[in-house]
């Protein structure tokens, strides 16, 4: 179910608005079946909006779409119908300006392991075209935030598998783009590695007012990380808006399993049921178990009922409701990699 303001916005209702980054309208891209006996609708009316600065998470099982948008966003594909607008503007497929405005980072490695990780920046960063002095500043720049300066004369093929990510990361954000499209980069890295490319990341967002686009099977990194999150299926955009927004409005609540000290039956049941609004409760043997949005807001009125009658809580459980129960109940499928 789509509420009224993630209407406004899989309309495209805002997509010529100045703080637009991106705006996709009714975009659409069919291919003819192997056999041509159909059309088929791989992305099929898209219309959203990406603002500038925001950290945007795109979901989707494999034959959702996904891949094809990617690919018309950084102009390897022509949509069949639709536009997509950067800043307002729409961009030639293939023209140099599309590809000064978007930094794609791919999972596969997108260097060249027998060069230097210096030599790896210098190279792309001339294909860019991009004046000496400036182009050096930027490198330098970029080793120094991620934490390769100590490592710019090594061959690329030695870094360590986390280096190597961050390696991956500076060749896509050499050229300083305005949009930085990061599929699957965070596969395979340790926590350290991980938390620290996070704040780096909201870094570049917030102060250098840069657009990110997250594609991942982690849900908790699109989760923790993103502004917005889009799911994505079938070719259509299911719903858009903050991660909180939407477990609340999508998700199936909160779990809290109360441990009691002794039996009891369902006039403790009924007694939480009229007095806390918008709950689910089941008796499970000894365990109350209650199913609700926001849980902790909840829980002391609970905890005041069951001890009015007479009962002691031995434990309590909390399960939060995620972004993987809200993209089950949207698509009906778990998250396929």
């Amino acid at each position: 179910m789509v509420t009224s303001k993630e209407n406004e916005i899989l309309k495209g209702e805002n997509v010529g608005d100045s703080d637009s980054a991106i705006g996709v309208v009714d975009l659409k891209k069919h291919f003819v079946s192997k056999n041509e006996s159909e059309n088929v609708k791989a992305v099929d009316g898209l219309s959203f909006s990406i603002m500038k600065g925001e950290i945007f998470g795109l979901l989707g099982p494999n034959g959702a779409g996904k891949t094809t948008f990617i690919r018309m966003l950084v102009g390897l594909l022509k949509p069949t119908s639709g536009q997509i607008l950067f800043n307002g503007e729409e961009l030639n497929v293939n023209s140099a300006k599309l590809k000064n405005v978007i930094g794609y980072v791919p999972q596969e490695a997108a260097f060249w392991k027998d060069l230097t990780v210096y030599e790896n920046l210098s190279t792309i960063g001339t294909t860019y075209k991009i004046p000496n002095k400036e182009l050096k500043e930027r490198i330098d720049h970029l080793l120094d935030g991620l934490y390769l300066m100590d490592q710019k004369k090594k061959k690329a093929s030695k870094l360590s598998g986390g280096m190597q990510r961050r390696l991956n990361l500076a060749m896509g954000m050499v050229h300083h783009p305005q949009i930085l499209l990061l599929d699957e980069v965070f596969v395979g890295l340790d926590p350290q590695t991980r938390n620290y490319l996070y704040d780096y990341l909201r870094d570049f967002a917030s102060k250098e007012n840069k657009t990110i686009i997250i594609t991942s099977h982690l849900m908790e990194i699109v989760d923790s990380l993103s502004d917005r999150v889009g799911i994505l299926d079938l070719g259509k955009m299911l719903a858009v808006d903050t991660p909180e927004n939407l477990k609340n409005t999508h998700g199936k609540g909160d779990i809290l399993q109360l441990e009691i000290d002794k039996d009891f039956d369902d006039s403790l049941v009924s007694k939480i049921d009229k007095a806390v609004a918008d709950v689910s409760i089941e008796k499970n043997e000894q365990n109350l178990v209650v199913k609700t949005l926001n849980a902790i807001a909840k829980l002391p009125e609970i905890l005041n009922i069951v001890e009015a009658e007479g009962f002691l809580i031995q434990d309590v459980k909390l399960t939060k409701q995620s972004l993987e129960t809200v993209f089950i109940s949207l698509t009906g499928k778990e998250l396929r990699v």
